[in-house]
């Protein structure tokens, strides 16, 4: 079993090969890794006396890959972009304006300000999320869902429920409009 004695001979050997900054939280991580293991397993490590060369195994993996539990939580940066630019804001409703509309809806230019009023019945995120999906640039094409799911760290089946449901949301309230008028 995990005595403290026996945790802190261990942290003090990742403390040989880990930074300071990232030695508390790496060996939390391996730590909570090695109390999942099966009881006997771990009993078994120590008792053959090889539980500090797979502690070191496991923090060398987790602090050194790009797939850890570790990375993705401490380590991993992602750009974020914001909900509230209001260049942006302008640039999406030039875009409506411009053949946004045509490409996504199949209607006529005119009705872009019909569009720009029913996303703002929308929910924030919807709306704010379609309009980055809709101005996003990357090498001068739009955001793909991965892409878009990298720069915002929103997962990208999320974005595409979202952005499906809010087109689904935009032509079935033309139509209701249209057949009002």
């Amino acid at each position: 079993m995990l005595t403290d004695k026996l945790a802190k001979e261990l942290k003090e050997v990742a403390s040989n090969f880990i930074p300071a900054n990232d030695l508390d939280d790496l060996t939390q991580e391996v730590f909570l890794y090695l109390l999942e293991l099966p009881a006997d397993k771990l009993q078994q490590l120590v008792a053959d006396k090889q539980i500090k060369y797979y502690f070191i195994r496991l923090c060398k993996n987790n602090y050194f890959s790009k797939t850890s539990k570790y990375h993705y939580k401490y380590r991993k940066s992602v750009e974020k972009i914001t909900f509230t630019d209001s260049k942006l804001h302008a640039e999406y409703i030039q875009y409506l304006k411009q053949d946004a509309v045509g490409l996504y809806f199949n209607t006529d230019i005119e009705d872009s300000d019909l569009i720009h009023n029913i996303l703002a019945e929308l929910y924030w995120y919807e709306r704010e999320l379609f309009k980055l999906y809709v101005l996003g640039k990357v090498k001068d094409r739009g955001y793909t869902y991965s892409t878009l799911s990298h720069k915002t760290g929103i997962s990208r089946m999320s974005i595409y429920t979202t952005i499906k449901g809010v087109k689904r949301y935009v032509r079935k309230r033309l139509k209701e409009i249209r057949n009002d008028i």
